[in-house]
């Protein structure tokens, strides 16, 4: 992971706002590529992951990149902007994290994120029908009262915490074959 910022432009990052600046030579993190979007255009140029307990992004690299440093392709094609917060959390970890965040697991459990309301109910795939997925709209409090029981649910902070940490475990790897592309792309922006 020692690499990921190599490719980031730098500046003279001015602490004493003094001039003529005599700052320290700073990396830019702020500041992102655009990885081709034709490649992630193409179905097949990527494939989906679902990360496991353990997993790290160095790891997923180097077992599928063979190179562990390559650990910024992941980054750049999921927009992982901070690998601490955007990397899902499993376990005590993520125990921990609710518990900082809401003080306690009651007052997270207890505690409304938002409301909302049922557009469409669910309903899973059958013989004869596929999977319909639910649709809702967040709605304020005064709107979610006016609805009907099977018409509204709250989302309270733990299941919100949970349901977005869910989605940071599904990730999407570019090819192996596109790899030299984007690290060539890369070295001419930033040469």
């Amino acid at each position: 992971m020692s690499d990921f910022f190599k490719n980031y432009s730098t500046f003279y990052y001015n602490i004493d706002k003094v001039k003529p600046i005599r700052g320290k030579l700073a990396t830019n993190i702020l500041s992102r590529v655009t990885i081709v979007n034709k490649v992630l255009n193409n179905v097949r140029s990527y494939y989906t992951h679902r990360i496991k307990e353990g997993e790290r992004p160095d790891t997923i690299a180097e077992d599928y990149y063979n190179d562990g440093n390559l650990v910024f392709l992941i980054f750049l094609a999921n927009n992982i902007q901070d690998p601490l917060y955007d990397w899902p959390l499993f376990g005590n970890s993520l125990t921990r994290f609710i518990e900082e965040k809401y003080g306690s697991l009651d007052s997270a459990r207890t505690s409304v994120h938002h409301y909302e309301q049922i557009l469409r109910s669910g309903s899973d795939k059958t013989a004869d029908t596929p999977k319909i997925l639910e649709k809702v709209a967040i709605v304020n409090k005064e709107t979610y009262d006016l609805l009907g029981d099977t018409n509204r649910k709250i989302i309270y902070n733990y299941d919100y915490e949970i349901m977005k940490n869910n989605v940071k475990k599904t990730i999407i790897l570019i090819e192996n074959t596109y790899s030299t592309q984007i690290l060539n792309e890369l070295k001419s922006l930033y040469a």
